[in-house]
């Protein structure tokens, strides 16, 4: 019965039903989806894997800090449902470098920060067989055991079992076990799945893995994941703003972990809005983590999930002086080799989804944090000073002529020597010819006792100016940040605020999205990296996904 129940579970997730394992059956996970796992390709030797050294930049004021290693998921892949006692077996050729990790809670990523989940990872380093036990944000604890790297080169593969047999967990090698140490419970979800890396510049050949229950009691099950499709109500935001604003897409930033592992999360996502801006994986960092590789498939689930739930898509971001790898800053690249780089990354992301992407950030935050200078600090200024705007455009432009180009940023809600230079800088660039199609404005807002956002009036009369340039505007990145109150009382006046920037998005026919920074508290850029539990609470559903007296407002205002 076992089997019966995560089958018709798993239905709701997007995932197909697979089989089960009883005691000595073998489940091969080689014979899901490998397809959508960058780095990763089947051959006749196996899954070739080759090191991508993706990887999470630190913030511009901790420059020294290491970067935060990203590794690939195989979020479309197999997942495995397991009770009980079981065994995962990997057979490795060539194996030094492999990574094998296996996650029973997902990590949760941020443009400049990886929450870590809880998994099991399994490296060939050199002579050293390491054992990796991450329990949550804490650094992992680590076993490692000595293998004959003799034995190694003579022989050609290795194989590795991980159990776990009660609370313990135990990795054999060759049928030899090598580490048995306490389980903290990292696989008590009942869920896991499969990444797969290397160091950059090796490749190891996955020849086999299988799972398989230890005893009578255990079962265990490999499922195989599929994008979900929902049916929106007709009373959900999208349905009511296709009806009566159908100038007006209802947006939201999208996280692929989140999208491809949380059922209620995908659900919320497909029933209420009708488009979707991928919040991180298509920033440069994490789209093209080397030279010459791209990692497309974290971006390919969001457009096909989109497409699949007839949703538009806005591309962020192009040119940036954020979230850019080493291999960029740190590269010794001259004038003329950064501004290939640059044209060369526009041609292929923009060109790759040329058709399925209706817009685009081409140019995010240009601008000092609160004054009316360009940042001069990213290389594509470096390189061609104030030009490299108008240079990404056009190259944006030259790869998919029918997209809608924008530059993006934050505090231009109200008149001042920000939204001034922005003002100008637009004007200059339609006076010159340069594709420019919009501003977007990204309303990232804080509601205490000491601050109140801007009012609408305000912000009505300032965007009014660049409405009458004859582009369009948006806003882009939504949200309201209560910090520490949010109390019956606040809730209300965050409500109140979201309706009232709304109504200014449905009153002017210009506007062409009002979409926010993500919709849930429970995966929010306003998270802390270091607290499990530090979530946010500026967006319009809560840590459950239930809907906040913010949703109920705009909801309101759209049966008006």
């Amino acid at each position: 019965m076992f089997g019966k129940a995560i089958c018709l579970g798993t239905l709701l997730l997007g995932v197909s039903c697979g089989v089960s394992a009883r005691v000595d059956d073998g489940v091969n996970l080689l014979a899901g989806d490998w397809s959508h796992v960058d780095g990763a390709r089947m051959t006749a030797q196996g899954l070739m894997v080759t090191g991508l050294g993706r990887g999470i930049v630190p913030p511009a004021d901790d420059p020294d800090a290491p970067v935060m290693a990203n590794p690939p998921i195989n979020l479309r892949g197999p997942v495995l449902k397991v009770s009980g006692d079981f065994a995962l077996t990997a057979r490795l050729k060539r194996p030094l470098g492999a990574r094998l990790t296996f996650y029973g809670t997902l990590p949760y990523n941020q443009d400049e920060w990886r929450q870590e989940g809880q998994a099991v990872t399994l490296k060939v380093n050199k002579r050293k067989l390491i054992l990796e036990l991450q329990d949550g944000i804490d650094d992992p604890k680590r076993r490692a055991f000595v293998i004959d790297r003799q034995k190694l080169r003579r022989k050609g593969d290795i194989e590795l079992t991980l159990a776990r047999i009660g609370r313990r967990l135990t990795v054999t090698v060759d049928g030899q076990t090598v580490i048995n140490v306490a389980d903290p419970g990292l696989f008590d979800s009942g869920e896991i799945r499969i990444g797969v890396d290397a160091p950059v510049g090796r490749k190891f050949f996955l020849a086999a893995l299988t799972a398989r229950a230890l005893n009578e009691d255990s079962r265990l099950e490999k499922v195989d994941s599929s994008i979900p499709r929902f049916s929106p109500p007709p009373d959900s935001l999208r349905r009511l703003a296709e009806r009566r604003y159908p100038h007006l897409k209802i947006g939201t930033a999208v996280a692929a972990i989140p999208l491809l592992s949380d059922s209620d999360y995908a659900r919320v996502l497909g029933e209420q809005f009708n488009m979707v801006t991928p919040e991180n994986v298509m920033k440069f960092q994490f789209i093209h983590p080397q030279p010459d590789r791209y990692a497309f498939a974290d971006a390919d689930a969001i457009v096909d999930f989109a497409e699949l739930n007839h949703m538009a898509v806005h591309g962020h971001t192009l040119a940036w002086k954020e979230a850019l790898p080493r291999w960029v800053t740190e590269g010794n690249h001259d004038d003329d080799e950064l501004e290939h780089i640059l044209a060369e990354h526009i041609a292929t992301v923009v060109g790759r989804y040329k058709g399925r992407i209706a817009s685009w950030d081409v140019i995010n935050e240009p601008f000092e944090p609160f004054g009316s200078e360009l940042r001069t600090g990213s290389p594509w200024y470096q390189a061609m000073g104030e030009d490299y705007i108008a240079f990404a455009l056009r190259e944006a432009h030259r790869a998919d002529p029918d997209a809608k180009l924008y530059i993006n940023d934050y505090a231009l809600e109200h008149r001042g020597p920000k939204s001034d230079a922005m003002y100008e800088l637009a004007k200059s660039l339609l006076e010159d010819g340069v594709p420019l199609h919009g501003i977007g404005f990204q309303m990232h807002e804080d509601m205490t006792d000491d601050y109140q956002p801007i009012g609408v009036d305000a912000f009505r009369e300032n965007v009014q100016r660049f409405i009458d340039l004859g582009l369009e505007v948006r806003i882009s990145e939504m949200d309201v940040n209560l910090q520490e109150d949010d109390s019956r009382k606040r809730l209300k006046q965050q409500a109140k605020y979201y309706r009232d920037i709304f109504e200014l998005a449905k009153e002017k026919r210009a506007f062409t999205a009002f979409s926010i920074w993500g919709f849930t508290d429970r995966y929010s850029s306003l998270q802390d990296w270091w607290n499990e539990e530090g979530f946010g609470n500026g967006l319009i559903f809560d840590t459950q996904k239930k809907p906040k007296p913010a949703y109920h407002s705009l909801k309101s205002s759209l049966e008006e």
